[in-house]
């Protein structure tokens, strides 16, 4: 799916997890890398809710109302290169997926992705969103991925970023 100039650039594009408490302790994490180069994490469970971190306009946070969930600020669209959404266990454990992504742009253009991908230990990555020409380009990912979300990064190209362990990266 691709968002035109106007949408790619008004109000916000927000990715939400809309799964039931019997899949398990899902967390909604994104991948980002901005024009500039600077390479990180928002996830809301590991403390880190906006990116770039720090500052006073994010481009990314996570938040979370029913469901965990990302928005994207797109008057700052012309910062952000790429952003790639994942979903975790917070405890580690096994999930038995299911449940719905939504992603919704502030004109009321809605995508739903099926998340029945089954029994799953350890991040699944979701959906990539990619700037080109000013326009978003959302691609459905649903790759389950062994390991953690450091694993997720490096299958993703997110290399600038540096990693206290696994799951925490150093910001």
């Amino acid at each position: 799916m691709t968002l035109n100039r106007l949408q790619s650039g008004i109000g916000a594009l927000t990715v939400e997890a809309v799964c039931s408490p019997a899949v398990g302790d899902v967390s909604l994490g994104a991948l980002y890398e901005l024009t500039d180069g600077t390479s990180s994490i928002v996830e809301r469970l590991r403390g880190l809710a906006a990116g770039p971190p720090g500052s006073p306009t994010p481009v990314l946070r996570a938040d979370r109302e029913e469901f965990e969930q990302l928005v994207v600020d797109l008057h700052q669209s012309r910062d952000l290169r790429r952003v790639l959404v994942y979903a975790t266990s917070e405890s580690g454990r096994e999930l038995d997926w299911g449940g719905t992504l939504i992603t919704r742009t502030f004109g009321g253009a809605r995508l739903e992705l099926p998340l029945d991908l089954g029994v799953h230990r350890g991040p699944v990555a979701l959906l990539s969103v990619y700037v080109i020409d000013g326009e978003f380009v959302l691609r459905a990912e649903t790759e389950k991925i062994a390991g953690a979300v450091r694993d997720v990064a490096r299958a993703y190209g997110y290399e600038r970023i540096t990693w206290a362990d696994d799951r925490t990266p150093v910001v």
